[in-house]
């Protein structure tokens, strides 16, 4: 996993000023929304006998721990323990650790990277799409028994449509892959999917001769994705994928159905949705029967010139686990 990253965690909905444990790669953390109306993060067990602080209280935007009172600051620090004498000191060692967190989009995020005073912690980055209202969106989320890196390279493949989705996005698609735009670049990857045959359910309107309108997968590295495809007439139908790794082996997906017209209509919300579970529970089958279950060592695979994508990510992935680890 990379450490220096924002993951999704649950809802914004279901985060208020009771506290709740969630994992990021078998990372437990302890959520907590303060007086101030913000999230916090830290770790979830206290520094005094590991006692689950899920289990706590939040009192005047402190975490209470439920074994024996001690109180902690948005900061993580140990303000008061109530079995000690008036004016004895709080031992160093008695605070637990605070992570960055923020609400947008729905979700709550946190940087599982602890605060440090002299490290920045860097901006959210998500798509353009999120920055105006002028959109509806729809909220799901699933789990996979599949790791991390598995499940993202299986929305940047390609070659996959006509044989696990030979109903829907695979529909009567050759499974000639002939070459395949994608750019590598310094935020992820881009690819313009282009229709392998005539009625290419990814392009439901093909582009009219001069205007660049067609179906583009992006990934912001490593682990936001979104898919937008062309309506017609500047109408965009997306979809919204974020990953979180909660275990080595299981993968949290968060996403949102989006599009750009017909804002009141319940059918296309259930239509997209509808569409969109479908098409990930034929993903979700085979990524979960993969072995190794965790992506190996490019080597260790055979690969084609239409991997070319999933290449670069798993290529991205370990090198950035590798500079984390070692440091360079």
């Amino acid at each position: 996993m990379i450490k220096k990253n924002w993951y999704a965690v649950l809802p914004s909905a279901q985060l208020g000023r009771t506290p709740v444990k969630t994992t990021v790669h078998d990372t437990d953390f302890v959520l907590l929304r303060g007086a101030d109306g913000l999230p916090h993060a830290f770790s979830a067990y206290c520094p005094h006998r590991g006692c689950d602080l899920s289990r706590g209280t939040v009192e005047h935007n402190h975490l209470v721990c439920p074994f024996h009172g001690w109180r902690f600051d948005p900061t993580g620090r140990c303000t008061h323990i109530p079995a000690n004498r008036a004016n004895a000191p709080i031992p160093k060692s008695a605070q637990v650790t605070a992570y960055p967190a923020c609400d947008a989009i729905g979700l709550i995020w946190v940087y599982t990277q602890p605060e440090q005073t002299h490290q920045m912690t860097p901006t959210l980055e998500l798509f353009p799409e999120f920055q105006t209202v002028l959109w509806r969106r729809v909220p799901f989320e699933m789990s996979w028994h599949a790791s991390f890196c598995r499940v993202v390279e299986s929305v940047l493949d390609i070659s996959h449509l006509p044989f696990v989705h030979p109903e829907t996005t695979g529909k009567d698609v050759s499974p000639v892959v002939d070459h395949l735009d994608y750019a590598v670049q310094h935020t992820g990857i881009v690819i313009h999917p282009k229709p392998f045959a005539p009625t290419h359910p990814m392009e439901p309107v093909p582009a009219p001769p001069g205007v660049a309108e067609q179906t583009e997968i992006e990934l912001l590295f490593p682990n936001r994705w979104i898919i937008r495809t062309p309506m017609g007439n500047e109408n965009w139908m997306c979809t919204f994928l974020t990953f979180t790794p909660t275990t080595q082996e299981t993968t949290h997906v968060f996403g949102v159905v989006m599009r750009n017209f017909q804002l009141d209509s319940e059918f296309l919300d259930d239509f997209h949705l509808e569409h969109t579970f479908f098409v990930l529970n034929e993903d979700k089958e085979i990524i979960e029967c993969l072995r190794p279950m965790r992506a190996p060592d490019l080597k260790s695979e055979s690969h084609v010139a239409s991997d070319g994508p999933t290449i670069r990510f798993r290529s991205m992935l370990f090198d950035a686990i590798r500079i984390e680890n070692t440091g360079g």
